[in-house]
């Protein structure tokens, strides 16, 4: 198990830092949760990316954040040695993914309208 941190933003005002547990195994999920509250997270996550899937396929495209994920997923090592330890440079990558994405998506998407774009 690893633990990593983040900041906690509200209002797009830093408010804070959260620190969580990333874990390796579903056993340590488990050992650490509980097995009631790690079964309950992942049949939350479990429902929200069934949801996510038909709500993709019904707009054609992916969330924001499903693509900021794909995004991240995708860079390569040398990418992510590009950017080692500055966060402007990484968010300008991850901008740059994000957009060849869209339009990697709105090219496999049936056409829309004007209505649609709204």
């Amino acid at each position: 198990m690893k633990m990593a941190s983040a900041e906690v933003k509200s209002a797009s005002k830093v408010v804070g830092e959260a620190t969580y547990e990333i874990f390796d195994t579903i056993a340590e999920a488990i050992e650490t949760l509980g097995e009631d509250v790690a079964l309950g997270l992942i049949n939350t996550q479990h429902a929200t990316n069934a949801k996510n899937k038909v709500r993709q396929l019904a707009t054609g495209k992916p969330s924001k954040t499903a693509l900021r994920s794909e995004a991240m997923a995708n860079l390569t090592a040398d990418e992510f040695a590009s950017i080692a330890g500055d966060p402007q440079a990484l968010e300008a990558l991850l901008g740059k993914k994000v957009s060849e994405l869209e339009k990697k998506y709105a090219a496999m998407s049936p056409a829309t309208t004007d209505e649609d774009e709204s």
